[in-house]
């Protein structure tokens, strides 16, 4: 029996309710699969509006962020992260806010599902609409495909099935074992948009990094951390002769050698570790149920991509044992939204599991080596037009590299 909504007097359907009811209208049509997505968050923005007035209901709104100003500026990615992953410059908070860090190149891999509105920029707001609302947006014409599916509270059965196989295999894997004078090994490769401006024009072009960090067996020891830019450039807006012409800034100063204990090379990791600096004390101290795992991670990153991109940060730094990498991955699994891509490739062509979620105007990707349930690259890749960016668009790309060598300083044979 349907409940009733008592502030509006009217009855009000489940979303399966809903979902059985719209399965039977238009069955003679093909379904667009491709469409459903669009067509169901244009559903549910309309009949929540209706409904909202009602219920009483109020949502949180997405905030856009841009820049200001002149002279070089670089996202967040490329001179922010964490210590694992070789790269430092500002702080993490900093990266999370920048309004940047894209490649464009074109997509490798397509079957990107879009996800709706409510689930990726809304707090749970109600699970139920009135029926009221519903029937006057399917009065107007606006459904055309054969069944309207909601957002998914979770993630996808696929990637749900994916990430429940990774973990399993990941907390199978052996984590390496350092012998006396050994490093841990970690190179990242990742190409990363830098905007540049004078006289009150704007030029962006993409910034080939390559990244390297030495991770002693003791991560409280000294750690080495060296970057280089190739000077490959891609230009994105505007060409390298029109910046040089208007006298805005392009090449920038070698980044020194970096050496830090406990791989603190921004000087500002925190006392007991974050995710963007997981020591021992922080991951010692994560819950081992993944449904509390991820009320964490959700709870630190504010929800939505960013819970990926938190787990991404802890994954890839270097220092994540098995057994905690199998839990995030299971984690994971708890975030509305999340699907997967098979057989997906990193910057430098190794292949691995994309997990991936859509959000404000971009979709977030990392790549697991499905054998040890590692990160061994990123992608985002834009899910709309925007500032000049075509859908489709791959904005940042990477590929993560990991080996012990016998010294600090020493890479791996090649």
């Amino acid at each position: 029996m349907r409940e009733v909504d008592r502030a509006g007097m009217r009855q009000v359907w489940t979303e399966d309710e809903l979902d059985r009811a719209l399965a039977g209208l238009y069955a003679e049509i093909e379904t667009d699969q491709r469409g459903l997505a669009g067509v169901r968050e244009n559903l549910v923005a309309a009949a929540e509006g209706l409904a909202q007035r009602r219920l009483d209901v109020v949502g949180t709104g997405a905030v856009e962020s841009g820049t200001a100003g002149s002279g070089t500026a670089e996202s967040g990615a490329v001179k922010s992260g964490t210590a694992g992953s070789g790269t430092a410059g500002v702080s993490a908070d900093e990266t999370r806010t920048a309004d940047g860090d894209t490649l464009v190149g074109t997509a490798a891999d397509s079957g990107v599902v879009p996800i709706g509105e409510r689930a990726r920029r809304r707090r749970p707001l109600r699970r139920w609409l009135a029926a009221a609302a519903v029937v006057a947006v399917l009065a107007s014409g606006g459904v055309v495909a054969q069944t309207v599916l909601f957002s998914p509270d979770t993630a996808t059965a696929r990637a749900r099935e994916a990430l429940t196989g990774a973990a399993e295999i990941a907390a199978r894997a052996e984590d390496p074992v350092l012998a006396d004078g050994q490093y841990r090994y970690l190179a990242t490769h990742a190409w990363w948009l830098r905007t540049t401006t004078a006289d009150e024009r704007g030029f962006s072009y993409l910034n080939e990094n390559l990244i390297e960090t030495w991770i002693p067996a003791d991560p409280d020891d000294e750690w080495l951390l060296r970057r280089r830019e190739t000077g490959n450039r891609k230009w994105v807006k505007g060409t390298e002769a029109e910046a040089r012409a208007a006298g805005a800034p392009i090449e920038e100063s070698p980044w020194p050698e970096q050496r830090a204990k406990g791989g603190a090379f921004t000087g500002n990791a925190p006392e007991h570790g974050n995710w963007q600096f997981p020591g021992p004390e922080f991951l010692a101290g994560l819950p081992a149920d993944p449904g509390r795992l991820y009320e964490r991670l959700r709870r630190d990153s504010g929800g939505g991509k960013q819970v990926l991109v938190y787990a991404a940060d802890a994954l890839r730094s270097g220092t994540v044992p098995a057994a905690v990498r199998a839990n995030l991955l299971r984690a994971l699994a708890h975030l509305p939204g999340l699907d997967v891509t098979d057989d997906a490739a990193n910057l430098d062509g190794r292949r691995g599991v994309a997990l991936g979620v859509s959000e404000d105007r971009e979709r977030q990707e990392i790549i697991l080596d499905p054998g040890t349930g590692e990160v061994i690259g990123e992608r985002k890749v834009s899910d709309s037009l925007w500032a000049g960016v075509p859908k489709g668009t791959v904005t940042s790309y990477s590929a993560v590299t990991t080996a012990v060598v016998d010294g600090i300083g020493v890479t791996p044979a090649r």
